[in-house]
């Protein structure tokens, strides 16, 4: 038997390869359902991307269209997917679809936080609700890596087959993630396309499964989809005066994890305790007379996560046999 373009040296067709997404355990196509109504509720959303913040508001319509997604996920946990991740980790393993589940209920819940909010006319945003839902995010992974069990886990960003910048730029992207929860910008475009990013690359990973799509190309459409992802949140958070905030809080995040080996429970906690007291000083409001200070703070961490990138692409990434390994600290941010 072969695998992948041939089997038994004979090239398999392109309908029987599609056909191969199929499977005995979505009998229904429960999964697939819930798959193709998110896609196009993708596509939809992304025609309003900017002011109109995507067309969400307080209505049933959006909650049905926000549960619709978080029913995407968790349908995906009746396929029986192998134990273990192959070496170029491009393919779902147990502890990732735990964690890609995990993440996506993260921002699926700040969206539906701010829809209440809209709903029910709260006047004051529930920002701490977002501190909430990081810090049980945490726990959330944590219980899944336990749950799955030595054999069953692998680090997502660090075990990938991918040049050493690329792992780097992928890990800091995801404590953007976090930090755009965390600051909680009222703006639904930020979490959905977070939720896109977990919920579309899962598919890529699926279709790399069933050897439908190459690696290379999926690694470089993930990154193109952080990209994406944190120019939109950069954005929201600009039109809100919190661009500042977001990112420097992100970076500092990074370069204390990354660099500094902070315990994520004591980093991501003491960082919602310090955003209570820097959300005022790190606002930007028109003709702000102190922004030359706060860009200051921003280029300072932006300077910590160079210098620590060119240190691990130099020597814990690019030269791995010559150094110690480190243990990986990129798995539940």
């Amino acid at each position: 038997m072969g695998s992948g373009k041939y089997q038994n040296g004979t090239p398999v067709p392109a309908a029987r390869k599609l056909a191969g997404l199929f499977t005995k355990e979505d009998t229904f196509n429960i999964h697939k359902t819930f798959g193709l109504g998110c896609l196009l509720h993708f596509l939809y959303r992304f025609a309003f991307l900017g002011t109109p913040d995507m067309n969400f508001s307080g209505s049933y319509e959006t909650l049905g269209c926000v549960l619709w997604h978080f029913a995407l996920s968790t349908s995906s946990l009746i396929f029986r997917i192998p134990t273990k991740r192959i070496a170029e980790g491009s393919r779902i393993w147990p502890e990732y679809r735990l964690h890609s589940i995990v993440f996506a209920c993260r921002s699926i819940a700040c969206m539906l936080v701010m829809w209440a909010e809209h709903r029910f006319a709260v006047a004051k945003p529930l920002l701490e609700v977002n501190a909430i839902i990081v810090v049980a995010t945490l726990i959330a992974a944590d219980l899944s890596t336990w749950w799955v069990g030595p054999s069953g886990r692998s680090s997502t960003i660090q075990e990938l087959d991918a040049p050493p910048a690329m792992r780097y730029f992928f890990s800091v992207m995801q404590f953007h993630a976090t930090a755009g929860c965390l600051v909680g910008v009222r703006r639904f475009s930020t979490q959905f396309f977070y939720v896109w990013i977990i919920q579309f690359t899962a598919f890529l990973m699926t279709l790399r499964r069933k050897n439908l799509a190459p690696h290379g190309p999926l690694v470089v459409g993930y990154g193109i989809m952080l990209t994406a992802g944190f120019c939109i949140s950069t954005y929201d958070h600009y039109i809100n005066g919190q661009w500042l905030l977001v990112n420097t809080l992100a970076n500092a995040a990074a370069a204390l994890r990354l660099g500094g080996r902070i315990n994520k429970y004591v980093l991501w906690a003491g960082l919602g305790v310090a955003l209570q007291a820097l959300r005022p000083l790190m606002v930007v409001p028109d003709n702000d007379p102190h922004i030359a200070v706060k860009v200051g703070a921003w280029l300072v961490t932006v300077g910590m996560i160079v210098r620590i990138g060119a240190r691990k692409i130099a020597r814990d990434y690019a030269a791995p046999s010559a150094q110690p390994a480190e243990k990986p600290v990129a798995k539940a941010r």
